[in-house]
């Protein structure tokens, strides 16, 4: 399929107005997208990267003259069982059709990397990371979505007794560079509906670590409770965007 017919293909999904107004509300709750930037985006083939890349092209083609931004989509490749996790020569002809340049890491991640969720995603930072530096990059652009907020921040309480969940907007490399997540306020199963409908199914593979994780304990848990009735994804989300702090009993450090 040549880019012409990509185009043409690409389709504006029913539920357009579920993800793009929440990603415009994270972005200017964050201030995740200034003059000057050049944003290098994560896309790694799965449903939530594809939505980012699509939503931010779409700012990209209003906000590139009026604040000098650029993108670029950087994809970490590799291999499980001698196949690709990813189809990459897609994932680049869906980029030139929004133009929007693609580029790879040089080196593939290994086929056991996958097997520890830890070290998988150390090395695929660690790689967009080097590609960011390397095009000349001030911000990375990650596809983590509401319900990872909502799951780290319940990980992070339950078995590392923290009360902390991932920031829409992290500075890294002391203020070098700094890592935005535009789908902090959309829920994945949105993003995996606008996914079909405007890209259609890519076949990425499944991840063997994830299979028994702490990650996936929560995640049943939550579906159980939210499927009783009660919005519990949505409630978490609100606690730890808009924390009582007074309510809660932090010990001050003594002297």
């Amino acid at each position: 399929m040549n880019d012409r017919n990509i185009r043409q293909t690409l389709v504006k999904p029913d539920n357009w107005g579920k993800v793009y107004p929440r990603v415009i509300r994270a972005e200017k709750d964050f201030c995740q997208i200034e003059r000057g930037d050049r944003i290098l985006i994560g896309l790694s083939g799965g449903s939530d990267s594809l939505v980012m890349l699509d939503i931010l092209s779409q700012q990209h083609k209003k906000l590139a003259r009026s604040l000098g931004i650029s993108l670029i989509a950087g994809h970490v490749p590799g291999e499980y069982k001698g196949k690709p996790i990813a189809p990459a020569k897609r994932l680049e002809k869906i980029c030139t059709a929004m133009d929007v340049p693609f580029v790879t890491f040089a080196t593939p991640l290994s086929g056991d990397i996958f097997t520890d969720c830890f070290k998988c995603s150390l090395a695929r930072r660690s790689s967009l990371f080097d590609l960011a530096e390397k095009h000349g990059c001030n911000k990375i652009a990650l596809g983590h979505n509401a319900d990872d907020l909502v799951e780290t921040a319940l990980l992070n309480i339950l078995y590392s007794g923290k009360l902390a969940a991932i920031l829409p907007k992290q500075s890294i490399l002391k203020g070098g560079m700094h890592i935005i997540r535009p789908l902090a306020y959309v829920w994945k199963e949105v993003l995996a509906k606008y996914s079909r409908k405007r890209f259609g199914r890519i076949k990425t593979f499944s991840c063997p670590g994830a299979k028994d994780s702490k990650r996936l304990t929560i995640r049943k848990m939550l579906n159980r409770l939210q499927s009783e009735g009660s919005p519990v994804k949505e409630n978490i989300l609100k606690a730890i965007s808009n924390p009582k702090l007074e309510y809660l009993p932090i010990v001050k450090n003594h002297a």
